[in-house]
């Protein structure tokens, strides 16, 4: 075990100081043993079960203190795992009969797995902290089944000598119902709030009265029946303020008033709510050491009936006060980090108790008008979110984290954009471009991290193969169907081994940093992509230009666009609708007869939708650049390019290609060009009902000199081979979207269709170029983070350097056409993205309908 950085003079450390001078400790903390792993052995077995359980129990404290009286996470972890495998060294046969406190193995093991589990939560690992109590049940449990079995029926010599009775059960129940309520198991919530309470109803201690009653209270205040709460939690009160000094006594009254603060601000007597928030500020202020989260919610209340009642007080300064409840004196390069108000620096230690408190105050900052602070302090919530979100390995739990931190950027970067317009200060802007980065594409390269991907060369066979099986008992791992502590144990131990394997790649060249940096998911700056941009070979007319999108509300649309010779990103705005937008891409696109009616009929409209968007392309390049866009909402589907920019249209000014995210050009294989070895594959009509699709297959095939699969020949297997072999596959057939679950869309192969979701999996070094000739190949949807579906990502993931896509389907003559045109311009000199323009622009002057020439849309490397 690794043991985190310290802060020193802590109460954790000073107890710690006395652990080491304690004689009665069979030398465990005097020798470090708890840091040296390796030398436990020797020790074990020169120290009797009953002699190690005060090592045990000294463990418990250090874990306790550093968690509840430092709020230092990286400490009460430490202390808690060395408490955990110190309980699993007790033999099996290690019963209440032979403990000096009466517990037995089972029972000390229960308390491990519940400390611990409190430090998860705390961390915001909410799932791995419910399974862990859950094993802690079944410890428990077991230790329950041995008393019965020896006889005992006597409280354990501890609860007698301190008077406590119970408290280990209900405060295990109360957390399972707590965490089951987190984590959306309904069933478990019930099952847990009825077993606290049948115990309670059996425990005469005033402990077992009070929790009951507090149950029962918010069971009626989250019904919103505030005036049955507050009786409950009056008793509640009352019981506590009467009741003879317990260990937890105070922790429970506090918690007593606070949902009694609660019920008298829900029924409209605000005052008398503060004043009850103040009883439980007392009571907390008396304890020796006093729980921080205890103290952090309770200004958390106190901060949401101000809200209510905003002249009774500011909120914003008691939200700040329970934020520093959860933080640490920071270090330098500290993350998470913040400064108060009179000029500390802390970091954020405990983030699942942080980050509601963060969001809570951003909504004030953001109402208020304060940009600088607002962004501060998003900058930390979504930071800590990705912690939260790293801790919850199952897939609906990371979107559920998602899609929370999703809008918490979406506000980051619309206050770092409004800072960017006031001070005109470039560094704003510069942000808002990471942060769009961020939002945009922490799906997308996580994802890509999960998917089969070959190493680049120069990465020893022996790291790649090693990667492959971490990576694939990392998914074992994550389907497998219980998950116990030891899954968590496992899982953190692989996510441990992928973190060295993956530094020591990339340490060996920078194409291996670069493809590690995708496997992490991490964003790539406007610093970076410029510098990207500036190694590319130039196109024939110009520069290539990034340029992502952003919708600041409903009305505006905001452009962020980097060149390689940009030290800054620049920003342009637009009046766009976006909802108007939406439905109007949804009423006229991705149906062929739609789009057609669109072309022919109601052109006019189609250019009055579209200005908005295209107008600021007129400033943010020059004619004849290459511009890779990123593209935001329901301008994904749309054909940008045939909108109206001055007296022509925009793809007659500049070359477009669509990336679904920046952070895609970080690989180098987009911005170089790899046209040396060349090997073909094309397949058509494999449903045998395309006659245009056949010819367009076979005159290609004759162009390359390769055979053609066309018919009942053009499988899905053969075509997953193909992606995995050769450097240009062209596919003619009919292709599918499926809104509901994009990546369930695809190809329809002569024998099934083949899905995004199975092309993830291809494992290749890429091919240089996929078209997809196809009807609704290129449609996807955008999921909360802008992130496109469909499977031009999914080709992207397996690899390949551009990719050419349809947004509808169209006739036979214009796409093979318009195909033999664009492959002819591939033959010489010319990039992709100027072939595929020159092709478009060739049909447009047979017919001037967009529908038959502007289908066809590029994606990934422009050359």
């Amino acid at each position: 075990m690794t043991t985190p950085p310290r802060h020193p003079g802590s109460y954790g450390d000073l107890l710690l100081s006395k652990v080491r001078e304690d004689v009665n400790l069979s030398g465990f903390f005097q020798r470090n043993l708890a840091h040296d792993t390796a030398s436990w052995e020797p020790w074990l077995a020169g120290t009797a079960p009953d002699l190690r359980e005060p090592v045990v129990i000294a463990a418990q404290a250090l874990s306790i203190g550093y968690r509840d009286r430092d709020h230092d996470l990286g400490q009460a972890a430490f202390w808690a795992e060395t408490h955990l495998r110190l309980t699993r060294t007790l033999p099996a046969s290690f019963d209440p009969r032979q403990s000096r406190l009466g517990y037995g193995r089972d029972h000390h093991i229960a308390v491990a797995l519940t400390g611990l589990a409190r430090v998860e939560a705390m961390r915001g690992a909410v799932e791995h902290a419910y399974s862990l109590l859950r094993d802690a049940e079944r410890h428990f449990l077991a230790e329950e089944e041995v008393r019965d079995r020896l006889g005992i029926t006597e409280r354990p010599a501890a609860e007698r000598i301190l008077g406590t009775g119970g408290d280990f059960r209900d405060d295990l129940y109360a957390q399972l119902a707590e965490l089951a309520v987190q984590i959306g198991d309904e069933e478990g919530a019930r099952r847990y709030r009825d077993l606290a309470i049948a115990h309670r109803r059996g425990d005469p201690s005033a402990y077992g009265e009070i929790e009951e009653l507090i149950l029962r209270g918010r069971f009626h205040l989250d019904g919103d029946r505030p005036d049955i709460a507050l009786r409950h939690f009056q008793q509640a009160v009352d019981l506590a303020e009467s009741a003879e000094t317990q260990m937890q006594v105070a922790d429970i009254r506090s918690n007593a008033y606070r949902y009694l603060a609660e019920a008298y601000g829900r029924l409209g007597t605000p005052r008398t709510a503060l004043a009850t928030l103040d009883r439980a500020r007392a009571v907390l202020a008396d304890e020796t050491a006093p729980k921080r989260n205890r103290l952090a919610w309770v200004e958390v209340s106190a901060a949401r009936v101000l809200r209510r009642h905003p002249g009774l007080g500011d909120p914003m300064a008691h939200l700040l006060l329970a934020l520093e409840h959860c933080c640490l004196p920071a270090g330098p390069g500290d993350p998470h980090s913040w400064t108060t108000a009179d000029g500390r620096r802390l970091r954020v230690a405990a983030p699942a108790d942080a980050w509601p408190i963060l969001l809570e105050a951003a909504e004030i900052l953001q109402e208020r008008g304060h940009l600088t602070d607002l962004c501060e302090l998003l900058r930390v919530a979504t930071g800590i979110a990705e912690e939260v979100r790293a801790g919850a390995v199952d897939e609906t739990s990371r979107l559920a984290v998602q899609e929370q931190r999703g809008q918490a950027l979406v506000t980051l970067a619309r206050a770092q954009l409004a800072l960017a317009g006031t001070t005109h200060a470039p560094q704003h802007a510069d942000a808002a471009w990471q942060t769009v980065e961020t939002l945009r594409a922490r799906t997308f390269l996580d994802m890509v991290g999960d998917a089969a991907l070959t190493p680049p060369g120069g990465v020893p066979a022996e790291l790649a193969a090693r990667e492959t099986e971490l990576l694939e008992r990392r998914r074992a791992l994550r389907a497998a169907p219980r998950r116990d502590s030891g899954f968590w144990s496992a899982h953190r131990a692989v996510e441990q081994e992928l973190a060295d394997v993956w530094r020591a790649m990339a340490a060996r060249s920078p194409d291996a940093a670069e493809y590690v940096a995708t496997r992490q998911a991490r964003p790539t700056s406007h610093a970076e992509v410029a510098a990207l941009l500036r190694t590319a070979p130039p196109g024939p007319g110009g520069r290539v230009v990034a340029v992502n999108m952003l919708f600041l509300d409903d009305a505006r649309l905001a452009f962020l666009a980097v060149a390689g010779d940009d030290p800054h990103v620049r920003v342009a705005t637009a009046r766009v609708d976006r909802t108007r937008l939406a439905r109007f891409a949804a009423a006229n696109f991705g149906s062929a007869a739609r789009v057609r009616e669109l072309a022919t009929d109601m052109e006019d409209l189609f250019q009055h939708e579209l200005a908005g968007v295209v107008a600021p392309f007129a400033d943010l390049c020059e004619p004849g650049d290459t511009v890779v866009l990123c593209p935001a909402g329901p301008v994904h589907n749309v054909p940008l390019g045939a909108a109206r920019l001055g007296q022509d249209v925009l793809l007659a000014r500049n070359p477009l290609v669509l990336s679904p995210s920046a952070s895609l050009l970080r690989s180098r294989r987009l911005v170089e060009r790899r046209r040396t070895a060349r090997s073909y594959a094309v397949f058509g009509d494999p449903t045998g009902d395309l006659a245009g699709a056949r010819r367009e297959a076979a005159e290609l095939a004759q162009r390359w000199g390769v055979l053609p699969r066309i018919g009942a020949r053009a499988t899905a297997g053969a075509l997953l081979e193909a992606l995995a072999t050769d450097g240009t596959v062209h596919v003619a057939a009919h292709a599918a979207f499926t809104a509901d679950d994009p990546l369930a869309s695809g190809v329809r192969m002569a024998d099934r269709l083949l899905s995004a979701r199975e092309i993830l999996g291809v494992r290749a070094s890429g091919p240089d170029l996929v078209t997809l000739s196809a009807c609704e190949s290129g449609v996807y949807t955008a999921d909360g983070a802008e992130d496109p579906m469909g499977l031009l990502r999914a080709l992207l993931f397996a690899g390949a350097h551009s990719v050419v896509v349809s947004l509808w389907k169209v006739p036979d003559s214009a796409a093979y056409r318009l195909m033999t045109a664009f492959y002819s311009a591939l033959d010489g000199t010319a990039s992709k993205a100027h072939a595929l323009r020159a092709a478009a622009l060739a049909l447009r002057e047979d017919s001037d309908r967009f529908d038959r020439w502007a289908a066809f849309a590029l994606a990934g490397s422009w050359l």
